[in-house]
């Protein structure tokens, strides 16, 4: 699986065939997942993206040369861009766009990629709603489910019975989302745990119910607690960067509403996020144990979890602060490593580059957590005021009232765990945020030209461990 770039159909060559383009995403999809080598299914997901974004400019520019010699077959254009399902950003839309005049042609095209075209209204429905909210990644929003489901747009998608089309996915109620989201340094908790993390989010696929509507939604935990993400904003550019979709073997379409009732409860009774990922409380969730809610309603067996914490020098580091749950530990890689889950598509917002910035700050932030010494009295000090804060809230001081509405947090929001944990989070993520828009350049200076993508040799090559060490440096730490 380490050579998997290897077996992916060449992109040097100029001419890209639907056959090509299909070839490799059998060879992602049919994949051996289950009991196999996290880092190196990694290693596979990153290939496939790369070879994706390196086939998409290859179409791109193949059809111009065609336009240009007035041999350009259109169809053809579209059924490859359609079967390679991957986003394209505004420059490669303007392009398309000089390349298709046909506005129906362009619409399907546009439609794949959950875009709406005004002009061609019979692809509407496939594109799904043309409207967004400001609801951000982990951020608490205005927008719950009571009040964006009296937007009746978020109800237009293509049904099939149960099942959902979007964004070249079938999507089933229950399905998993193992989401890369577009909140730099998001990897905080998850880097720390092995096997090697596959993703720092996990998020259930729901159908809920409202005035007689089915409104497609992502059900996912927050800083808060628990939420439903009307699914186009979920899956949009601005809010992940790539996902993929699992399936549990035993779920069926017509288990659809049991699911939605079961999402819908489980929303109604979640108080806050849950650092424990296997304390069975409903009341308070991380991202994986919100799946074993919902399954657990519907009468599944308990998911198994694979992952722990296991090494000496982080399990020390996280005792000082506060934290003693090491194993088992349920990650979102389990998800993709349990037999009873096999992976149906994926969504490509075409942000490679950024994918890979966050993995390489994701290798510094846990070398260091294995070889440092956590040292309390060098905390950045948001961490200190942010304890502070804490303490106030679990008290409910005065103060804390105080506090409390102005954070939007009570004793009874705040997530379960360590409060020192807790004060720590968002100062690292902004950190190690940084260290990822610093990366990008150099990411980008990596990938130019490459034909193929190996993220071992990337790895391996001693600019990049240089540049992850220089940029990747926490001085409590």
């Amino acid at each position: 699986m380490t050579a998997f770039a290897s077996v992916l159909p060449e992109t040097a060559c100029p001419i890209i065939l639907g056959d090509h383009i299909r070839a490799g995403n059998r060879a992602y999809l049919n994949l051996p997942r289950s009991g196999g080598d996290a880092r190196a299914i990694l290693g596979a997901k990153l290939a496939a993206s790369h070879w994706r974004h390196r086939v998409l400019e290859k179409l791109l520019s193949s059809a111009e040369a065609q336009a240009t010699a007035g041999a350009l077959e259109s169809e053809r254009l579209v059924d490859n861009l359609i079967a390679l399902n991957l986003y394209l950003d505004s420059r490669q839309r303007q392009r398309l766009e000089r390349l298709l005049p046909d506005r129906s042609a362009l619409g399907r095209v546009s439609a794949q990629q959950g875009l709406r075209l005004p002009d061609a209204p019979e692809h509407h429905q496939l594109a799904g709603p043309d409207v967004d909210l400001k609801i951000e990644v982990n951020r608490a929003s205005a927008w719950p489910f009571a009040k964006w489901q009296q937007i009746s747009a978020f109800a237009e998608y293509e049904f099939d019975g149960e099942l959902v089309r979007y964004r070249g996915l079938e999507l089933q109620p229950g399905d998993i989302l193992l989401a890369n989201v577009n909140l730099d340094g998001n990897a905080v908790y998850t880097s720390l745990s092995e096997p090697k993390g596959y993703c720092p989010h996990s998020a259930v696929f729901a159908i809920l119910t409202a005035g007689g509507k089915r409104f497609p939604a992502v059900v996912e935990t927050y800083e808060k607690g628990l939420r439903a993400v009307p699914l186009n904003v979920f899956l949009n550019a601005r809010y992940v960067a790539y996902a993929e979709v699992y399936r549990h073997h035993a779920l069926r379409p017509e288990h659809g509403e049991k699911v939605g009732a079961a999402a819908h409860d489980a929303i109604a009774e979640a108080r806050g996020y849950n650092f424990y990922t296997c304390d069975p409380d409903p009341t308070y969730v991380s991202c994986t144990s919100l799946a074993q809610v919902v399954y657990q309603r519907l009468g599944l067996p308990r998911i198994a979890s694979v992952s722990s914490i296991g090494h000496p020098g982080i399990q020390e580091n996280l005792r000082r602060l506060g934290y003693h749950e090491f194993d088992p530990f349920f990650a979102p890689v389990d998800f993709l490593l349990n037999p009873d889950f096999r992976c149906v598509g994926w969504v490509d917002n075409h942000q490679f580059p950024r994918l890979l910035a966050r993995e390489l700050v994701e290798v510094g932030f846990r070398r260091l957590f294995e070889r440092g010494q956590l040292d309390t009295r060098k905390m950045p000090f948001a961490h200190h005021i942010n304890h502070w804060g804490i303490r106030q809230m679990r008290r409910r001081t005065p103060l804390g009232h105080i506090i409390s509405k102005v954070m939007g947090f009570d004793h009874l929001s705040l997530p379960r765990g360590p409060d020192a944990m807790l004060a720590i989070i968002s100062p690292v993520e902004a950190d190690l945020g940084r260290a990822v828009r610093r990366l990008v350049p150099l990411v980008n200076r990596y990938l130019d030209g490459r034909e193929t993508f190996v993220l071992e040799t990337m790895l391996a090559d001693p600019e990049i461990q240089a540049a992850i060490d220089s940029t990747v440096r926490l001085r409590w730490l």
